[in-house]
């Protein structure tokens, strides 16, 4: 840990240099501003530009050596050619960090990675690190900290960390998984990797306390025995999740175009996550709902799945499916469809089936909150989670409620409203909540498969 136990001051720098820094929003340096002003940096925030004297309301320097006082981290957005002389000024200044925004290097052949040589040789020398190159920098929301996404609405901190190697993947696992109620702790676009790699920051997020879920975005492993042994490490504390990309000849070529990677045979890695423990996506829709299962403070404790459904389409949906996933639906006994059947008389005229799985019909809706968490009360007697398929509110009161008895009896809970278009705000709640949230079965199965493997590797020791 001795290596990466500092990277605290990488995600919540005092201070922040921007050389490259522009007044034009559509230049890497401006943007790249515009951002960290926009996310409500509170740190000190010094653009570098030898000709200009204020940028977008602040004084500007003409070179980091210009500027008064100790730098944390400086964001490098220059011409890969001017990288080298901009890393040796920031080592002469006593820069604890670098990211370096710039293009052309070992993605683009061997001229770009001698230019990526020459920079780390540079690093080495003072033992600044180096985030980078090609890469878009960091999100940390808790210490408004954020050069990655150009939303200004993502300030709400949570658990989830991940580290990744596109800024596509990257951008999009943000905001699209914080539309679906995912809250960050910490986010690493690191691109090519030269000097702080993946196997780094998955060893920082697994001691870092505000981080419960590791999802990563790989392309290539330039230590991959060690990415191995450190993710099952790590995977008997806290779930990691990756989605490895370049798993075919064309992949492999995209691949090493994009950040350089050497990618390997994705059969044999996915047989090597397994063996790990780590959890493993195929696409960016994946690693998201994933994530979103993973948040579910509690882990199935086997493969019994009760479910309870306002809608005989999810009924069908969710019992074609289960099986080819490894889980169960076993008949419910005597004594709990009898429960169900007493809470259930005087509400709904008839009982198509109580059995797993329980079609409620149709729940008069002053009434749908209050019974769907009776029978569920009831039917996680004989399950080990249960999936709900209703058209209940997801407001505050639910979400609390939920969350209170899958804390109380230590089952995952997983919802599939009836309405998903209108519910949007609501899924987001209960994914806030711990309470994971899909829009259809199909989806929302494959992660408590993969919430089963999980729990099945931790209890196997």
């Amino acid at each position: 840990m001795a290596k990466v136990q500092g990277l605290d001051r990488l995600f919540s720098p005092s201070s922040l240099a921007i050389i490259g820094a522009s007044k034009y929003d559509q230049k890497g340096g401006g943007f790249l501003l515009r951002r960290l002003m926009n996310s409500g940096f509170t740190g000190k925030l010094y653009p570098v530009n030898p000709k200009e004297s204020e940028i977008m309301g602040l004084k500007s320097y003409p070179n980091i050596l210009d500027i008064p006082g100790e730098v944390d981290l400086a964001i490098v957005a220059v011409s890969a050619k001017t990288v080298p002389q901009v890393i040796a000024e920031c080592c002469q200044k006593g820069v604890k960090f670098a990211v370096i925004h710039s293009l052309g290097f070992s993605e683009l052949g061997a001229q770009g990675r001698e230019l990526e040589n020459e920079v780390l040789r540079l690093s080495r020398q003072s033992n600044i690190r180096l985030v980078g190159p090609n890469c878009m920098g960091l999100y940390c929301p808790k210490a408004d900290f954020n050069s990655v996404v150009t939303d200004t609405g993502l300030k709400e901190a949570g658990s989830v960390a991940y580290v990744g190697q596109s800024g596509w993947v990257t951008e999009n696992f943000i905001m699209m998984g914080y539309e679906r109620g995912l809250r960050f702790s910490k986010v690493a676009h690191i691109g090519n990797q030269i000097d702080l790699t993946i196997e780094d920051f998955l060893e920082y997020f697994a001691a870092d306390a505000e981080t419960k879920v590791i999802a990563c975005y790989i392309e290539g492993i330039k230590r991959g025995r060690e990415f191995l042994q450190l993710a099952k490490h790590i995977s008997r504390r806290k779930p990691v999740i990756v989605w490895k990309a370049g798993r075919t000849e064309a992949g492999v070529r995209a691949a090493a175009s994009h950040t350089g990677a050497l990618a390997g045979n994705g059969a044999v890695f996915d047989a090597a996550l397994r063996q790990s423990g780590i959890v493993s996506a195929q696409n960016l829709e994946e690693l998201i709902d994933l994530a979103v299962g993973f948040t579910c403070p509690v882990m199935p404790g086997g493969n019994r799945l009760g479910v309870l459904v306002e809608s005989g389409g999810g009924a069908v949906g969710s019992a074609d499916i289960y099986e080819g996933l490894g889980l169960e639906m076993p008949a419910l006994s005597r004594e709990t469809q009898k429960e169900l059947a007493d809470v259930l008389q005087d509400i709904i005229p008839a009982f198509p089936s109580l059995q797993n799985p329980v079609d409620m019909v149709w729940i008069p809706l002053e009434h749908s909150a209050r019974v769907f968490l009776q029978c569920l009360r009831i039917i996680l007697k004989d399950v080990d989670a249960a999936l709900l398929v209703d058209y209940t509110p997801l407001d505050k009161y639910y979400s609390a409620k939920l969350a209170a008895l899958r804390d109380e009896l230590r089952k995952p809970i997983i919802i599939i409203p009836g309405h998903v278009i209108g519910q949007k705000q609501g899924m987001s709640l209960m994914v806030r909540n711990g309470i994971p949230t899909f829009t259809i079965p199909e989806r929302a199965l494959k992660v408590l498969s993969a919430m089963v493997r999980y729990s099945n590797y931790l209890r196997q020791g």
